[in-house]
């Protein structure tokens, strides 16, 4: 069988292909792997593996998803697996304060911030348990609609509305307590 990939470069040899897929979606690997791990640096290490499995598989892609919904479903489970492993959950990382500020002029579109002390909200966000986490950088970072989540997460449609709403429901309540007023805008 063909790739739908190799279809949509025709001319281009599988590196080639590879360097354009990282130009495409290279800061939306890395911003996610970001949001999961907590840490620029296991982020990148993230974002090597998440090209590899790509360059690896890329004759298997059937085309069943955009490049975008797959290549970020790769980078969730590459990002599942590395939380999950003894040595991440047993190190403690101590963050610096330039981990916001990357955030904040890298990692965050301001229109979903609209105004709100940015570094508070991102905290708020970092801070939730991973599959709470993910629905909302996936939903709000990275506009994907539940449908994309839940193909991504490889969960139900449904399971994404109920993380989502749980998710908005501790935002509130942890930015309320912080002094911010948060109105979560509506699912799509």
């Amino acid at each position: 069988m063909v790739s739908v990939v190799i279809d949509m470069f025709k001319g281009k040899d599988k590196k080639n292909i590879l360097n354009d897929l990282v130009m495409e979606y290279g800061d939306t690997v890395l911003q996610l792997a970001f949001f999961y791990l907590h840490d620029k640096g296991l982020a990148e290490d993230a974002f090597q593996e998440v090209f590899i499995k790509v360059y690896n598989h890329l004759e298997n892609f059937r085309g069943d998803s955009s490049l975008k919904t797959w290549i970020c479903k790769i980078t969730a489970n590459v990002c599942r697996d590395r939380v999950r492993s003894w040595s991440f959950r047993n190190l403690l990382y101590y963050g610096d304060d330039t981990v916001y500020s990357t955030i904040d002029n890298h990692y965050a579109d301001d229109s979903d911030l609209h105004g709100f002390d940015r570094e508070q909200v991102l905290e708020a966000i970092l801070n939730l348990p991973v599959p709470l986490r993910e629905v909302i950088v996936l939903y709000y970072y990275k506009d994907f609609d539940t449908k994309e989540i839940a193909s991504i997460l490889k969960i139900s449609e449904g399971t994404v509305r109920s993380r989502m709403h749980r998710a908005r429901e501790k935002l509130k309540k942890t930015l309320e307590e912080g002094g911010v007023q948060f109105e979560a805008k509506a699912s799509r």
